[in-house]
């Protein structure tokens, strides 16, 4: 006969064990980065870490278009280490620690949802969108959309995310509106075509047009190169 745990019990184990993983990870990037740690670690800079952080957002994602979960489970841990790594760089400067970070998200994640952690009532995933987008701007105090964009973020996210966020204050736009636009802009391309400036409108265009969709423009795009590539040989 198997010893059945009580649920709470069990849920306080597991919490306790990952409590207990991710302590040790903490101290193990402080020891790295100590006088008597690691000299490659102790010269890494914020810079550098920036690098790093990109290559292993690019190497999770492979491995999750690819389905390897062992790979992912390995890419995801790859990931915690340069988060921990940045957060111990800020708290050398005396700018915030770990603790401060974890309490940040926990309170932005009880305050976005209030239809689950309070009273609020929100009655599909559009109206908690909308809800989100506009708590988001009153906390960072963002008064242009501009403002509220991933400078960083590739230029066809960018633009998805941008008409995304139109969308949720305006609404959608019209999609067959947007493909006679593109049509009139692929003309024009057609008798100008070395305008420069007319090619990124158009792509701009497609970039709402996927946005009005909901369709992933930035992934799409990635899997329809990669698959080009593969048919071409050297």
């Amino acid at each position: 006969m198997f010893f059945m745990f009580p649920k709470d019990l069990l849920r306080r184990y597991f919490i306790t064990t990952f409590m207990q993983e991710f302590k040790k990870l903490v101290e193990i990037v402080k020891i790295l980065r100590s006088p008597s740690g690691c000299p490659w670690d102790r010269t890494q800079k914020l810079s550098d870490l920036e690098k790093y952080l990109l290559e292993e957002t690019y190497e999770l994602l492979d491995t999750l278009h690819m389905k390897d979960f062992e790979k992912t489970k390995e890419e995801i841990g790859d990931l915690f280490l340069i988060l921990v790594f940045l957060v111990q760089i800020f708290e050398e400067k005396k700018r915030f620690n770990i603790k401060q970070v974890l309490e940040k998200i926990n309170e932005k994640l009880v305050t976005r949802h209030p239809h689950v952690f309070g009273t609020k009532r929100l009655k599909n995933k559009e109206e908690v969108l909308n809800h989100w987008i506009k708590e988001k701007a009153k906390e960072k105090k963002r008064k242009k959309l501009s403002e509220r964009l991933p400078k960083n973020a590739p230029s066809l996210l960018l633009g998805y995310l941008l008409f995304k966020e139109l969308a949720s204050l305006e609404g959608k736009s019209n999609p067959h509106k947007l493909v006679e636009e593109i049509e009139r802009k692929i003309k024009k391309l057609k008798r100008k075509p070395t305008d420069k400036s007319l090619i990124s409108e158009i792509v701009l265009k497609l970039s709402q047009l996927a946005a009005c969709r909901g369709w992933d423009i930035e992934n799409s795009l990635r899997k329809k190169i990669l698959t080009y590539a593969k048919k071409i040989k050297y």
